[in-house]
């Protein structure tokens, strides 16, 4: 929506949150009860659902009536059931969605830290935010919805993390821009583990779909990858209790990003992200039937989790009063044009 054709929309239509902003309401049954949520709608393709009692994560997205993301068989659950059990603490929350951010001081896979057990991708998703807002704004011409809070991860004699997340959805373009300044507010410091875990679901994944990278080098995680990697970009049937494979995806220049392209439903989507603040990309390619998804995970660490890190020297540690900064957008489209040239700039 332009700033000048506001008013002309009026004439039209009395209540503009109807086709374009956002609803604040709870969840009101089984497991979600009480789950504070948002949908967001941008007037042209994308209706989005965000979730502000789960880190202000995007629990689903549709484009043009086309659901993007997984919806995963466990459903929306409140962050208050979450109790941290090595692998399984953090998949029987697994909602799985549009995006589930993985963090703050430690992802990955579960290990023993300096003595600390850590589990499964951190508790981020299941902090509740704080000082949530919406507002509709006008930057330059264009109206965005922007939907903002602050998420804490912190525990006496430990790190204190203060994550603000800006979450921005565009109305003249179909594109979700997130933008998270994590700061360090203790008094030593902290180690920053962070992994953008953005998921994409039936109908958008399906066999025939293909991905395309700007990264410079795709290796596999184990020797099941391994198998795989001729196949790393083609998607294909699900299949009983098919393993799971993962690619990390590096090198990438200055614009990087990946992308999923439907040739069937003539839909692409894109994710996008600073290369220098996320420099690896994770491509989680599961097949497998009742859990099918395919993730494309920008993060800021390889190795398998913070012991690991810690041990190679990639840790990360953000001092005292410390900030960075991480951007990652989402672009759904189905320009035959925009398509294309993502296509001819990826590898």
């Amino acid at each position: 929506m332009k700033k000048a054709d506001e008013q002309a929309l009026r004439r039209k239509i009395g209540d503009l949150n109807s086709v374009c902003g956002w609803k604040d309401y709870l969840f009101n049954d089984g497991p979600a009860r009480g789950v504070r949520a948002f949908d967001l709608v941008n007037g042209r393709g994308i209706g989005m659902t965000v979730l502000a009692d789960r880190g202000l994560d995007i629990s689903g997205l549709t484009f043009k009536g086309h659901q993007m993301s997984v919806q995963s068989k466990t459903g929306i659950k409140s962050p208050f059931s979450y109790q941290e059990d090595g692998v399984y603490g953090f998949l029987k929350q697994f909602y799985v969605g549009m995006l589930t951010t993985c963090g703050l001081t430690y992802a990955g896979a579960p290990n023993v830290d300096e003595g600390q057990s850590l589990g499964l991708h951190g508790p981020f998703n299941n902090i509740p935010a704080s000082r949530v807002s919406a507002e509709m704004a006008y930057e330059g011409e264009e109206a965005v919805i922007r939907l903002s809070g602050e998420i804490r991860q912190s525990a006496v004699f430990s790190d204190n993390l203060v994550m603000k997340r800006v979450i921005r959805l565009q109305t003249e373009r179909d594109a979700v821009h997130i933008e998270d300044t994590v700061e360090n507010q203790g008094f030593f410091d902290s180690p920053l583990m962070i992994l953008y875990h953005i998921n994409f679901g039936y109908p958008m994944l399906d066999a025939g779909a293909k991905i395309y990278s700007s990264a410079s080098n795709i290796s596999p995680r184990d020797e099941n990858a391994a198998k795989g990697l001729p196949r790393w970009n083609e998607m294909e049937e699900p299949a009983a209790l098919r393993p799971e494979e993962c690619f990390f995806h590096t090198g990438f220049k200055k614009d990087a990003f990946t992308l999923l392209h439907n040739e069937r439903l003539g839909i692409a989507a894109a994710v996008r992200f600073d290369p220098e603040a996320l420099p690896m990309l994770c491509e989680w390619k599961n097949m497998r039937e009742g859990d099918y998804a395919l993730g494309l995970e920008p993060g800021n660490f390889t190795a398998p989790g913070r012991a690991a890190a810690r041990k190679d020297g990639s840790l990360i540690l953000l001092q005292p009063g410390e900030r960075r900064t991480f951007r990652v957008s989402l672009e759904f489209t189905d320009d035959r044009n925009v398509i294309k040239d993502y296509i001819s700039r990826a590898r």
